[in-house]
């Protein structure tokens, strides 16, 4: 009989678990209480325009993610953007959320589905989502940011736990645009502000994502987010388009205002994942746990996948 793992979150983290695991012959049941998934590799439209919502690209630098990113090229999922400090930048072919589409592929992923409580039978883990339906597993992941992660192991691993608790995040407003006419932002399409409340502005159109005249995506600093958690979301875009007049240039047609909670870890924390195997094997993977970017997800979800196969 196939041995079973339960994958909380569908993100990079846990498609790379899901298909690690799927390749050394798990069954595995992949959860998310998002309406699709991706996580933060996410697009949304607005009218016609397609936008990347959260993560804008991906690098490479380790030789693992280096392979996996050059198999996603020859595949026609992704396409160098540009190339800055010596690192390309590469784009998924249709939004980033398209990216997580093609690497949810093989599996089923039940989306909507809102984990509220674990426990342990025995050696297995069982987990029940705020409907009331019940899933079972050999092994557990966990791949949401870790305050979500705590809660929801509560007391059943504490070293785990207390692990987890060092991390911390900053939030992140994001805006997404749509323009009457060709945006402000120097090509190729994407700009770090050397200072004011704007992280930086991404240009969806430039970038080759979406159609129309610019589609921008602009992330606010982790400090004017802090600060403004509360503020009235019209307040708060009314303040960030202050900041990105220098870049607008034309008449903005539509605007959508999202709060990320959980957008960056403050500080990089390298232990790849985390795990125990009592008192049922449990693996928790972020991109909070091997660098703050998209490789680091999928560094960590490869990580916690292997740490699974080896403790069962």
């Amino acid at each position: 009989m196939s041995k079973t793992c339960l994958i909380i979150g569908a993100g990079m983290s846990g498609l790379t678990a899901a298909t690690e695991l799927r390749t050394a012959g798990w069954n595995v049941t992949l959860v998310d209480k998002g309406r699709g998934v991706g996580g933060r590799l996410s697009t949304r439209r607005i009218g016609n325009s397609r936008l990347d919502h959260g993560a804008q690209f991906f690098t490479t630098r380790s030789t693992q993610f280096c392979r996996a990113a050059a198999a996603w090229q020859a595949a026609g999922w992704v396409a160098p953007w540009y190339t800055e400090d010596g690192h390309t930048r590469y784009r998924a072919l249709g939004g980033m959320n398209a990216l997580a589409k093609h690497l949810a592929r093989h599996f089923h992923v039940q989306t909507e589905t809102k984990i509220e409580t674990l426990a342990v039978t025995g050696s297995h883990w069982q987990a029940t989502s705020e409907s009331g339906v019940t899933f079972e597993a050999d092994a557990l992941i966990l791949t949401p940011p870790a305050p979500q992660s705590i809660a929801l192991l509560g007391n059943l691993a504490p070293e785990v736990t207390t692990a987890l608790s060092v991390i911390d995040y900053d939030p992140c407003f994001a805006l997404l645009l749509t323009l009457d006419g060709p945006s402000l932002v120097p090509a190729p399409g994407y700009t770090r502000p050397a200072g004011g409340i704007i992280d930086w502005l991404a240009d969806n159109t430039q970038k080759g994502v979406s159609e129309g005249p610019a589609a921008l995506t602009i992330h606010a600093t982790g400090a004017f987010t802090r600060k403004h958690l509360n503020t009235d979301p019209a307040e708060v875009t009314r303040l960030l388009l202050e900041d990105a007049a220098p870049y607008l240039g034309s008449t903005v047609t539509a605007s959508q205002i999202h709060r990320w909670m959980y957008a960056k870890p403050v500080a990089d924390n390298q232990s790849m994942c985390i795990s125990a195997m009592h008192p049922a094997p449990v693996a928790v993977a972020g991109d909070a746990l091997a660098g703050s970017r998209v490789e680091g997800a999928y560094l960590s979800g490869l990580a916690a996948a292997r740490r699974i196969c080896e403790i069962r």
